[in-house]
């Protein structure tokens, strides 16, 4: 009985577990739901096209109603049913609604996506005046270059208030060396600064003579500084190397506003600048500058005024690298820059922008080395644009037009200093005839250039369909220049000896201090000033589509086609076939990641310079009489003839260099540019890219001798010739009234950039921002600028080196930091590989070529057989600055007090700076390869400046 009960409870308990086991994997199936039985994920992030996360992004997965929205990084997260086609529709208000085809999933898994959303435009007066940050990753194309954002223009230690010198932090853009005083400080890819193009708010801000900014902006009036270095869109054109774009502050619906001082007080807190002349104690530098901004709502939501305002005041010593230096001399600037912007929102769909902007920049010289401040000159550029932008959208926000109008004028004019251009030059050398003692009277040079500019542009865009965007416009930049210009001044100049009879009755001598019956040595006289009034206009027209080939992929296919009429001058033909198809594409190979790349030509226009200089210079152009000997004795000084009693029809003119226009034909210069590179975006915190950019580019404008010397320059030829011997090489004999050298703007130069571009950088945020990029790079050419020659001949194979702006390694880093509250701190460093040095031969004349027009600006005298050009380095330069800031709260504002310190570690800069030196400074050198290296001027040493703002 007990083992028939064991038994009865063994089988009850066997049983009582088969059936555990049976409900535990029954009752889950029983009262599960199909859709948890199946369920599979889809998580992603949606992104603007431009590469900005977008939030609050509706997605809906049509077949089971499953929906959910984007956070505030652009991520979603789906739960859907597995094991059948998917479709997702994305929806947002200001975006083209997307939607997307998914292959099955298996239960459990997760796909995640990465798309891309189209913008609507919406150009009310709110969306045109709201700032926009700049997304860590590049969604849209192919382009290269970088930005610096509002936050860090204000934030970052910069000279001068001057927001180029922050552009130089761009990858592929460095300071410049240029020919003369006032060329443009920025060089992109190794290129001459005079092709690179400016533009404000999208139209252009250029100085058509010789290039470079004509307005130069309040800092305070730029929301954010970008430059385009390579594969950019065809809505930008007209420059084989890269652009520079400034976006321009506008008001908002709360009115803001600042005021400031800034000043530099020299010594005793800076360094004593390098390069002085023995026994002198300059002061050295100081400015003092002040201005301010204000803008916001004159109708909330409807109208809107922004203004900005800068006045600077500086003088500077100039250090003598003359090897006679009687005193230091200085110069005094001054400069104002205003700016003004209104907005105004008719309706929702129609909003017009008005702009101005002026600068005025006034550099008088007080004298140095030799030159007494009467014979001193002064350099005055004065710029204004008024610019008016209207813009419309219909078809429910899937298409817009925008059409601007400008008016801008430049000024750019030599006027003696302190003197007038009715009295003469007055050299005044001892009686060796060899020691300059100083230079009297007036300044000896007229060029009075005005520009007046009329641009028409007009671009629209258009949706078609949910894939394509199409961009269709054009434009076109009309331009009269008016120029008087003369080699000497109208007076003339003397150049007199000292025989014990000029005796200076104050602290230098002046012309007062020149008896009547001085000694004259020579008198020289441009017997032909000239006026030369002529026009410039180009003509542009683009069309591109913006194809989402799928949400991952965006291709961008354009064509623009350029014309510059300067080409239809002269000997030339117009040069009509510059069409330039351009594509680049843009894959987002994941949430994170982002594949890009491009290749397109790209065609620049000429120089102004070109087409003037050809006629200033031409057989009726300037020509310059120097009566000098027994054949033609000097005039008693005062008694020498001005132009207007010169008849150059009974006077035989010495053969001198004249210009053909253009007879070898002009081409615009163009490039062929291509880019590969990849980009990461770490957390919405830290975007990391690299880049490889190949760029080449041909017609470049150079000089050309029609009667080139035949004689190659022989091992041999080491010892100045004189203008004679030279002459029996020539094709065609120098006579009088004729040519020895015949030059024409020839445009078929060659230059060459290849470059890796690694860059890396954390979103902006109020306490923390930094960047950081190392370039490597090689640019090389075979001409630098408009008046480049070959030393032999028209030899241009022999001038094939790196370039003067070829940089090789330059690593930028920059980095606002707020370690406390009300506290900031602010770095930029640069360090870039010194510049390159061309050897000449102790400015010799090898082969009796005899004076060539713009060889002093570009430094490309004779060599040396056998000594290449560029051939070796100038040393390194590193340049660290830093800023520190303290805000105070003050009433309604803000005080904020600051301490900026430039070239912190005061170094020795030899190369690495920006300047306008003819010959480009140190970077000419005499000798050959070896020979020791002489520094006459550098960049500036350690230099502290003191701000007080208030914000309010």
């Amino acid at each position: 009985m007990s083992s028939a009960i064991h038994l009865t409870v063994r089988l009850w308990r066997a049983s009582g577990y088969a059936i555990a086991a049976l409900l535990s994997v029954a009752l889950p199936v029983l009262f599960s739901s199909p859709a948890s039985a199946q369920e599979a994920y889809v998580t992603g992030s949606v992104r603007a096209q431009g590469g900005a996360a977008v939030s609050g992004v509706t997605v809906l997965e049509t077949t089971s109603g499953a929906s959910g929205s984007s956070d505030e990084a652009g991520r979603f997260s789906l739960e859907v049913p597995s094991g059948r086609p998917l479709t997702l529709r994305l929806s947002h208000p200001g975006f083209v609604g997307e939607r997307l085809e998914l292959d099955p999933l298996d239960p459990g898994a997760t796909r995640r996506i990465a798309l891309t959303l189209a913008q609507l435009y919406s150009l009310d007066a709110v969306a045109v005046t709201t700032p926009r940050q700049r997304p860590l990753l590049n969604t849209s194309d192919g382009e290269t270059g970088g930005t610096i954002e509002g936050r860090e223009l204000t934030a970052l230690p910069v000279d001068a208030r001057d927001p180029l010198r922050l552009a130089f932090q761009v990858p592929g853009v460095a300071q410049s060396t240029g020919f003369f005083g006032d060329a443009p400080p920025l060089t992109i890819g190794g290129g001459n600064a005079l092709y690179t193009q400016y533009s404000v708010d999208g139209f252009d801000n250029n100085e058509g003579f010789l290039g470079g900014p004509r307005v130069d902006l309040p800092l305070a009036a730029i929301s954010r500084l970008s430059v385009l270095t390579s594969t950019y869109s065809v809505l930008h054109g007209r420059s084989p190397d890269g652009l520079v774009v400034a976006q321009t502050r506008s008001g908002s619906d709360r009115w803001t506003g600042e005021t400031f001082v800034f000043g530099r007080p020299g010594v005793p807190l800076d360094a004593s600048p390098r390069f002085t002349p023995a026994g002198v104690d300059p002061d050295g530098f100081r400015r003092f500058q002040l201005g301010g901004s204000a803008g916001g709502p004159l109708r909330v939501g409807r109208t809107f005024l922004f203004g900005a305002a800068e006045y600077s005041n500086e003088r500077e010593d100039r250090i003598g690298s003359t090897a006679r230096t009687d005193f230091l001399g200085s110069e005094l600037r001054e400069t104002w820059k205003l700016f003004g912007r209104l907005d105004h929102g008719w309706s929702d769909a129609q909003t017009t922008t008005v702009r101005f902007a002026l600068s005025d920049v006034n550099r008088a010289g007080q004298g140095g080395g030799v030159i007494v401040p009467e014979a001193d000159i002064t350099t005055r550029r004065v710029g204004s644009l008024l610019n008016a932008t209207h813009s419309t959208t219909f078809a429910d926000g899937t298409a817009s037009n925008r059409f601007t109008a400008l008016l801008g004028t430049f000024h750019w004019d030599f006027p003696p200093t302190r003197s007038s251009l009715d009295i003469p030059q007055v050299t005044i050398v001892s009686p060796d005839l060899v020691t300059v003692e100083a230079v009297v009277g007036s300044s000896n040079y007229v060029f009075d250039e005005r520009e007046t500019q009329l641009q028409l542009r007009n671009v629209f865009e258009a949706r078609i369909g949910e894939r394509h965007t199409i961009r269709l416009g054009g434009d076109v930049v009309a331009s009269r220049f008016e120029l008087s210009a003369a080699s000497t001044g109208p007076r003339g100049s003397y150049t007199v000896v000292n025989e014990g009879n000029i005796v200076a009755t104050g602290a230098l001598p002046s012309i007062r201090n020149i008896p009547a019956d001085v000694r004259v040595l020579r008198y020289t006289i441009d017997a032909r000033p000239q006026q030369v009034d002529l026009t410039q206009t180009l003509w542009s027209a683009f069309v591109e589509d913006s194809w989402r080939a799928t949400p991952r992929l965006t291709l961008n296919l354009g064509l623009r086609w350029d014309y510059d009429d300067i080409t239809s001058r002269g000997e030339s033909d117009p040069d009509l076939d510059n069409f330039q198809p351009r594509g680049s594409f843009n894959w987002l190979a994941g949430p994170t990641s982002v594949i890009r790349g491009g290749l397109g030509l790209y065609t620049g226009k000429l120089p102004y310079a070109v087409y003037s200089d050809a006629v200033q210079f031409g057989p009726e152009g300037n020509a310059v009489l120097t009566f000098e000997g027994e054949d033609h004795p000097p005039p008693a000084f005062g008694a020498g003839p001005d132009a207007s009693e010169l008849d150059p029809a009974s006077r035989p003119f010495p053969p001198r260099e004249i210009r053909r226009l253009f007879a070898r034909g002009l081409e615009q210069p163009y490039s062929v540019q291509a880019a590969l590179g990849y980009q990461y975006d770490y957390r919405e915190e830290w975007g990391f890219s690299v880049d490889g950019i190949w760029i080449e580019t041909y017609d470049l404008p150079r000089s050309w001798d029609l009667n080139a010397i035949t004689r190659p320059l022989t091992a041999a030829d080491t010892v100045h010739r004189s203008v004679g011997w030279g002459d029996q090489w020539r094709p065609v004999t120098p006579v009088s009234n004729s040519y020895r050298r015949l030059t024409t703007t020839d445009t078929g130069g060659r230059a060459r950039h290849l470059a890796l571009h690694i860059n890396g950088r954390r979103r902006v945020t109020q306490r923390l921002a930094m960047e950081g990029s190392y370039v490597l790079s090689r640019s090389r050419n075979d001409t630098e600028d408009i008046n480049f020659n070959a030393t032999s001949g028209n030899d241009f194979a022999a001038e094939w080196a790196d370039g003067i702006n070829d940089r090789r390694h330059h690593v930028t880093i920059r980095g606002i930091l707020e370690p406390v509250r009300r506290a900031r701190l602010a770095v930029v460093a640069d360090y870039q590989t010194g510049s390159p040095i061309n050897r000449v031969a102790h400015f010799r004349d090898l082969d009796g070529s005899g004076p060539i027009y713009g060889e002093g600006f570009v430094g490309n005298y004779d060599r040396f057989p056998g000594v290449r050009r560029n051939a070796e380095r100038l040393p390194d330069a590193f340049l660290l600055n830093g800023s520190a800031a303290f805000v105070i709260p003050s009433g309604g504002g803000q005080i904020e007090l600051g301490l900026e310190v430039f070239n912190a570690l005061n170094s020795r800069l030899v190369s690495g700076f920006a300047n306008g030196i003819p010959g480009g400074g140190p970077r000419t050198q005499v000798g050959r390869p070896g020979d020791p290296i002489t520094y006459t001027n550098g960049g500036p040493s350690r230099q502290f400046q003191l701000s007080l703002r208030w914000l309010w």
